[in-house]
């Protein structure tokens, strides 16, 4: 099953200075399932300073990776409990990125739904704060 959604992104980083930055905004994507398995894709714009870039959420019961291509090139894995590290390459260099999640909510379906994470990350080994990631998805009205 493929369909055309509307995505919601709010996302908060907190850098630990008392200073957080949010960021807000809605897009049209595509919501597939596969053999019980969710993946929510959506094209990246200014706004988000990532024009250029295909962000693909890939859902499984525990966990959420996050895959961005073109521009951007990242592969971030969300899973409570462990830290992962990963290149994340723009057109100005690379920076070797830490998460570790500190909460996972999926409650997705056909329908549409929600993803939720709270996680911190580090750049280059160094804090780089606490984000907040939430993506609603929801089906479109004609």
């Amino acid at each position: 099953m493929e369909k055309q959604v509307l995505i919601t992104v709010d996302s908060i980083l907190d850098n630990g200075t008392g200073n957080s930055d949010k960021m807000s905004f809605i897009t049209e994507g595509k919501l597939v399932s596969e053999n019980g398995r969710y993946t929510v894709s959506y094209e990246e714009s200014e706004i988000t300073g990532l024009n250029g870039t295909t962000t693909t959420l890939k859902v499984d019961d525990n966990s959420v990776t996050l895959i961005r291509q073109g521009n951007v090139e990242a592969l971030m894995l969300f899973e409570v409990g462990k830290t992962h590290l990963t290149d994340y390459d723009t057109q100005l260099g690379s920076v070797m990125l830490g998460i570790t999640a500190k909460k996972v909510d999926i409650d997705l379906g056909e329908a549409g739904g929600n993803i939720n994470v709270d996680y911190i990350l580090e750049y280059n080994r160094v804090y780089g704060g606490r984000n907040k990631l939430n993506v609603m998805v929801s089906e479109k009205k004609n």
